[in-house]
């Protein structure tokens, strides 16, 4: 069975643990297993039988118009409605800066979006997208490209994974901004079902992205 990667900024590393997030079957999401979010350990495959662990804390949907920062402090946000800060489920994930995600399931799996941030210039961040691209193929999933998407003014770029996670089609953006010195990645997942509305609702939280 493959690992993710583990380096510290790792798109693969990021899809694994988030994805596991967003398709628990439990009715609220639950965190990554301790073991699969360390640094220094692998992590279950995004297209793996693995499960997202039985224990699950209950979050409370933002309230409409609620800005949310994130742990960096570099930027804020408005979640669309019904979505969720759910940042301490992914307490174990390397420079993990926001996680947001989505009251409502379409085909059991909750929209998530999950940011991290880490120090790099652009040669880091393209460097890293590259090799994400090539490691998820490698994986046996379905990489294309993505359209570019604007970020506060910053330009984003990444790609888009197809795969089957626990007999979900499951399908992730994730996009790379680099900003003062610093490397967000961002990745989106939202069950293949759901897609063009996963996209809208990421697009209206992008348009309330603001740096700080």
């Amino acid at each position: 069975m493959k690992a993710c990667p583990t380096r510290v900024l790792s798109v693969g590393l990021l899809t694994c643990a988030l994805v596991l997030t967003g398709c628990s079957k439990d009715t609220t999401a639950s965190a990554p297993p301790a073991s699969a979010a360390s640094s220094s350990a692998s992590t279950t495959p995004s297209g793996s039988s693995g499960s997202a662990g039985s224990s699950a804390t209950p979050t409370t949907p933002t309230a409409e118009g609620d800005e949310v920062r994130s742990r960096s402090g570099a930027f804020t946000v408005v979640p669309p409605e019904g979505w969720t800060e759910a940042t301490d489920k992914a307490k174990g994930v390397a420079d993990i800066d926001l996680v947001l995600l989505s009251s409502k399931k379409v085909g059991d799996f909750a929209n998530n979006l999950v940011v991290t941030a880490a120090d790099g210039d652009q040669s880091v961040l393209d460097d890293e997208l590259a090799k994400g691209r090539k490691q998820l193929a490698a994986a046996g999933r379905t990489v294309s490209a993505a359209p570019d998407k604007t970020v506060a003014g910053v330009t984003a770029v990444g790609f888009t994974t197809a795969f089957e996670q626990q007999g979900i089609k499951v399908l992730a953006r994730s996009y790379g901004v680099q900003r003062g010195g610093r490397i967000y990645l961002l990745t989106l997942s939202s069950s293949q079902a759901d897609a063009t509305h996963a996209m809208a609702e990421f697009d209206e939280l992008l348009s309330t992205w603001a740096w700080t």
